[in-house]
């Protein structure tokens, strides 16, 4: 597309979309995506999305009990960072993992250029697993939250169009370097709490796991997952042999339980739950964090 094919096209845009382009290409769009600037537009525009993630903030407050300013988060698959906004705003120091380099690109934007002061943020362009070594990544597009190390769900994905509304095709694939949360605990130190959300790697990604920690939460897509469900139940059992569990699949409606289970209590419900997606967080009963 030569230069005036490219200016027609952008003057077809509306001036929102022309804006956005430029800043993308300047590199300040989601710099200023995690500034104050766009809190005050959507304050203007639609307080919606400012109510939904103050409701997110909270439930965080509420389930990480003991969490304290300053303590650390890892978010194992952070994607653009929308987690890591949310840990932050707890008073985090958080550690993205994310083996995509398009959104290592966008949490770089976000949270380290450009500023004054440095969020306390540091972001590991790998991915987790049970080893350290390199894996294959499908990708369905750059930066998309589907791109996955997981075959199975590439397979489940490429032929169920129920989920996302149309078959996804996964048409590229690439070699990631993988480290274990023992190593990156071993870097960074031991974390309050862990988040997982890895697309259908879960428990890969909990089999690197030694140092028993106070929280961890990962993500479950039912029922094709189920399996590697309990495999994540029994690991965490195994890191203290004591903890409980809960879920949720929407953190802005809150757990799903009023009181937390044990691992035979949420294995049965697990069985009869009706949501496709969830969230399931485990806490140590045992353990002294501090």
């Amino acid at each position: 597309m030569d230069w005036v094919t490219k200016k027609e096209a952008l003057q077809r845009r509306s001036p929102k979309k022309v804006l956005q382009h430029f800043l993308r290409r300047a590199g300040l769009y989601h710099r200023i995506k995690a500034s104050c600037l766009y809190d005050f537009y959507w304050i203007i525009a639609d307080r919606q999305l400012l109510d939904c993630r103050k409701r997110e903030v909270e439930f965080y407050r509420n389930t990480l009990e003991g969490f304290q300013s300053g303590d650390i988060i890892f978010d194992i698959g952070a994607n653009e960072g929308e987690k890591v906004d949310i840990f932050l705003r707890l008073g985090a120091r958080v550690v993205a993992v994310e083996p995509d380099e398009h959104n290592q690109v966008v949490l770089t934007q976000k949270f380290l250029t450009g500023r004054f002061v440095k969020k306390p943020v540091t972001v590991v362009g790998k991915a987790a697993g049970d080893r350290d070594g390199a894996e294959t990544m499908w990708i369905d597009e750059p930066g998309s939250a589907k791109n996955t190390l997981n075959r199975k769900w590439v397979e489940t994905l490429r032929i169920d169009a129920t989920r996302f509304g149309k078959n996804l095709n996964f048409q590229h694939r690439k070699e990631v370097e993988t480290t274990t949360l023992e190593g990156l605990i071993q870097s960074h130190g031991r974390p309050f709490y862990i988040k997982i959300d890895v697309e259908g790697y879960e428990a890969r990604a909990l089999g690197g796991l030694r140092t028993p920690v106070r929280y961890v939460s990962f993500e479950v897509n039912l029922p094709e997952f189920m399996p590697e469900a309990l495999e994540c139940i029994e690991l965490l059992e195994k890191l203290t042999g004591q903890g409980s569990f809960n879920y949720t699949s929407n953190c802005q409606d809150g757990l799903f339980f009023d009181r937390w289970l044990s691992k035979n209590e949420l294995s049965d419900s697990l069985h009869d739950c009706k949501e496709s997606s969830i969230e399931v967080f485990w806490k140590a009963t045992t353990l002294e964090y501090r």
